[in-house]
């Protein structure tokens, strides 16, 4: 995994998602930013679709876990796992999601300038090589 941040900051005032899933995904494949599809400036169909394509040409399914309120990681994920993707409310915006990356059960990336992470977690997505 190599660090990536994000290159844009969400700004719903002046009408600006934020490209942290972009950041994300280019910090588990250790590619550019710039090679990843601007899936936050997308509908959410064609940027799903655009998401799995960009996985797949580079070797990778992917499996997601809905986290039960109140649960950290499920216990599967505190061993000796790959990085995956972290999803769930912005601690910044109440009307926002955001996306880090974590590895054996924690954290490890907070591609946003503050680094302050998740307001809880929802959802985790790990990646399967195909």
């Amino acid at each position: 995994m190599k660090k990536v941040d994000q290159k844009k900051i969400h700004d719903p005032e002046k009408k600006i998602n934020g490209d942290c899933w972009r950041a994300s995904v280019a910090s588990i494949l250790e590619l550019p930013i710039e090679e990843i599809p601007p899936f936050e400036d997308l509908p959410i169909r064609e940027a799903q679709g655009e998401y799995v394509k960009v996985l797949g040409r580079n070797g990778y399914g992917l499996y997601s876990m809905y986290v039960e309120a109140g649960e950290e990681h499920p216990v599967m994920l505190k061993g000796e796992h790959e990085y995956y993707f972290m999803l769930g409310p912005s601690p910044r915006f109440s009307d926002a999601d955001h996306i880090c990356v974590g590895h054996k059960g924690k954290m490890v990336h907070d591609p946003h300038p503050d680094r302050t992470g998740l307001k809880s977690l929802r959802l985790i997505e790990i990646l399967v090589k195909l």
